[in-house]
């Protein structure tokens, strides 16, 4: 089970709809990444400013740098990053323009990127989604380190990223166990992209399924081999805050895992 949790979950408080102060975000995410399930800390380039000031000595946080301000800005607001030594960028992450054209809008965005952090580019489930990834994972065989980020998780998204063996991020966070009317919970998720990693069918029952016991005796029961397949796809879940790690268990094994 360690395999499958480690990491898991990327904290997105500093974003809507929380949009919870520095002053209360960060404190939070020092306390909760002690819990080897706790992932990054998502940041805006926007506030990566407010952050700096928010430091401590002692701290060295993972972070993983959202290009809100778009890719213009990008090169300098990773340089400011880079420049601060109590934080290590994990990855960047940007989404192409709503209105253009995603595969295009996908090559020129990679084109713009910085080569040596690792990217994910959010593909939305709209026209061109499917050519958008074969673009992120052609460069991606050309040696960048890229990945895909997705708001809604469906079953064609995940079988598709398994396909063309391309991590993807969730980005619109499952901050709960088992579906809903919202959308999956994370242990659907893990489930399914272990069935993707496996080339199995029934993805879309497995995203949809409520049984919160048997699906996470389902989950608790995958051997070690499918857990670190299902990991090497997904990346990360982005949860509005890192309280959904009382959702696992215990910190140590994260064996209990309470729906």
């Amino acid at each position: 089970m360690s395999a499958l949790l480690a990491r898991l979950f990327d904290d997105a408080a500093l974003f809507p709809p929380e949009r919870a102060p520095m002053g209360d975000a960060l404190p939070a995410y020092r306390a909760a990444v002690r819990n080897p399930a706790a992932g990054r800390l998502r940041c805006p380039a926007s506030r990566f400013a407010e952050l700096r000031t928010h430091l401590i000595p002692e701290d060295l946080l993972d972070v993983v740098l959202v290009a809100d301000t778009g890719i213009d800005e990008l090169p300098k607001a990773l340089d400011a990053v880079l420049a601060e030594p109590r934080v290590r960028p994990s990855a960047v992450e940007i989404a192409v323009p709503e209105d253009a054209d995603q595969a295009r809008a996908a090559a020129v965005t990679l084109a713009r990127l910085p080569s040596d952090v690792p990217a994910r580019i959010e593909v939305r489930p709209s026209p061109g989604w499917r050519d958008a990834l074969d673009r992120i994972a052609a460069a991606r065989d050309r040696g960048t380190p890229l990945g895909a980020a997705t708001a809604t998780v469906s079953a064609a998204f995940l079988s598709a990223c398994a396909e063309r063996d391309l991590q993807f991020a969730c980005a619109d966070g499952a901050d709960r166990a088992v579906s809903s009317p919202s959308g999956p919970g994370f242990l659907n998720v893990l489930l399914a992209t272990a069935q993707a990693a496996a080339g199995e069918p029934g993805l879309h029952r497995t995203l949809e399924r409520a049984d919160a016991v048997p699906l996470a005796a389902d989950v608790q029961s995958l051997p070690e081999d499918a857990a670190r397949a299902a990991r090497r796809l997904l990346a990360a879940i982005n949860v509005r805050n890192l309280d959904v790690l009382r959702l696992i268990g215990t910190p140590d094994t994260g064996k209990d895992m309470s729906p």
